[in-house]
């Protein structure tokens, strides 16, 4: 009889507790101040793995298209360092364009993307060594395509 009356005791100091944390009798949710923190989607995420050989002075770009407000996860890494800028653009408006992050030697990169506007949000790479750079490149999320721009020409000296 002594632990019935402890575990009753606890569950009535428990519920008590949680009835004053969930704000008393209101049982209406709270609004979510940026409507745009949840997103329905009609179908499942994607998923896209590259792996991306530089040789020397070779630079490329790979880029996922999306709506504004999509969200992309990413992780990219190399064994050896590559210059990379993370940016966006909207394909047909060459005027503007965002830069998420520039790194001139970097051997990788993780995080998350929700996308400024509608348009191509993605890598360049560009192999500033003497040696072949080989990059793995994942990226998950609501995108609609990926571009994957092949190898740009070498720059003349």
């Amino acid at each position: 009889m002594n632990g019935y009356m402890r575990l009753t005791g606890f569950l009535t100091a428990a519920l008590l507790i949680l009835g004053a944390c969930s704000g008393g009798s209101s049982d209406d949710p709270i609004a979510m101040p940026d409507p745009a923190d949840y997103q329905g989607h009609s179908g499942p995420f994607r998923s896209e793995q590259v792996e991306i050989v530089l040789q020397p002075t070779e630079r490329t770009e790979f880029k996922a298209v999306m709506a504004e407000d999509q969200v992309m996860m990413y992780q990219w890494y190399s064994l050896s360092p590559v210059y990379v800028d993370f940016h966006g653009h909207d394909p047909d408006d060459d005027s503007y364009w965002y830069r998420y992050e520039e790194q001139e030697a970097a051997t990788s990169s993780y995080g998350s993307l929700v996308a400024p506007v509608t348009g191509e949000h993605g890598w360049y790479f560009r192999n500033d060594s003497d040696q072949e750079v080989v990059i793995q490149l994942r990226v998950a999320g609501y995108f609609e395509s990926v571009r994957n721009l092949g190898i740009f020409p070498t720059p003349e000296s």
